[in-house]
């Protein structure tokens, strides 16, 4: 077989709907269903960087559109999943990335950080999801997958609104499981532990002992790629994990008895 790719036109003939596609996974996810043949509508809160990932997967061969927006804002995120759907007649898979992070101990945390970190990190996935559904239940199914986080396992120090927000993507992706089902729907997360995208690389060369340091207790003692979740979450989204729902992909994260410190 030489060096063909196994998975090759895993989702082709499929509409892939892909929010924050701008940077790091989500731009390697936009990437993986491009070569894999999916129809795409993409979403960045950065116009420059939507439009950046927008021409890189047309050059990959993609058809692809979408828009640029704020995905915490309910109304948008209906428009652009129904703008979706009025385009392409369906959708068959949702991939949720959009989040962010503020640390602070619990204690610390103002109202504002906490608001801030929840409509990103969750609102933004509930948004998205409650848009979809009416849709694929109409077509007879399909596929959603969100992003969670190692620190939605077991709490995470510094994090602990992130790790709410991230452990409550899990739940709703559960839900969603439960009560869709048997309309064909399949809904999983995926915890890609930390992985090496710009912003995380130069946190760590901040820290004492840099990125060797914090990969030290991972269970690969590396740092994740964002190519690899790309891989897992395109076989999620595919036919070939058409009996998986309601799970989370745990992978590269630390152990839940050393998530503290």
């Amino acid at each position: 077989m030489g060096d063909a790719d196994p998975m090759a036109g895993m989702l082709d003939d499929k509409t892939a709907l892909i929010s924050g596609c701008g940077a790091g996974i989500g731009r390697a996810v936009a990437h993986r269903f491009a070569r894999e043949g999916a129809t795409l509508w993409l979403n960045d809160l950065r116009a420059d960087a939507y439009d950046a990932v927008l021409a890189e997967v047309r050059a990959l061969g993609a058809a692809a559109e979408g828009s640029s927006g704020d995905m915490s804002d309910p109304a948008y995120a209906r428009a652009w999943v129904d703008g979706a759907a009025a385009e392409h007649g369906r959708i068959d898979v949702l991939y949720n990335n959009v989040g962010v992070s503020r640390s602070g101990l619990l204690g610390d945390i103002t109202d504002e950080d906490w608001r801030f970190v929840q409509a990103t990190t969750l609102d933004s996935v509930f948004f998205a999801t409650r848009a979809v559904l009416p849709h694929m239940v109409a077509s007879g199914g399909g596929s959603i997958v969100s992003m969670s986080s190692g620190a939605g396992i077991g709490g995470h120090y510094n994090l602990g609104g992130y790790a709410a927000a991230k452990a409550a993507v899990i739940n709703l992706m559960e839900t969603v499981a439960t009560e869709y089902g048997r309309h064909g729907i399949r809904a999983n997360a995926v915890t890609p532990g930390p992985t090496e995208t710009a912003p995380l690389v130069a946190y760590l060369e901040t820290q004492p002992g840099g990125i060797a340091a914090h990969v030290a207790d991972l269970d690969l003692a590396r740092l994740s790629q964002p190519e690899e979740v790309a891989a897992t979450v395109c076989w999620l989204a595919s036919d070939l994990a058409s009996n998986l729902t309601g799970i989370c992909v745990r992978s590269n994260i630390r152990a839940a008895s050393r998530l503290s410190k």
